[in-house]
């Protein structure tokens, strides 16, 4: 019985995480065409908004994924590859905040 709870759990995770790594994958893939189109209707200021944000949460979705994997495989590698997708999502998130706030400070100078 405990036997087929856990394979019945494995099989919902295991789809689970294929799933929702479909989805961040396609995520990114989505806004970086959509970059490509705003810097060929010559919409730049756009372009790098729409970049990062598609990046951001596509890697939101691979870091779900990647907590579930940790719950099924539990070794390093997988342990390992949580804290890379983490750091990663982390460091993006300050640039982000950083550029946009530069932008703001950017702009409001040039108001006055």
């Amino acid at each position: 019985m405990l036997e087929t709870a856990e394979h019945i759990l494995d099989l919902i995770i295991h789809y689970g995480v294929l799933i929702l790594e479909l989805i961040g994958a396609l995520l990114i893939l989505y806004r970086s065409v959509r970059a490509v189109i705003n810097i060929f209707q010559r919409r730049s200021e756009l372009c790098h908004k729409t970049l990062t944000a598609g990046i951001t949460t596509g890697l939101s979705f691979l870091l779900a994924s990647e907590v579930l994997k940790t719950i099924v495989d539990r070794d390093w590698t997988s342990i390992g590859m949580t804290c890379a997708i983490l750091l990663m999502r982390a460091a993006i998130s300050i640039l982000l905040h950083w550029e946009t706030k530069a932008e703001v400070a950017m702009e409001t100078s040039e108001e006055q």
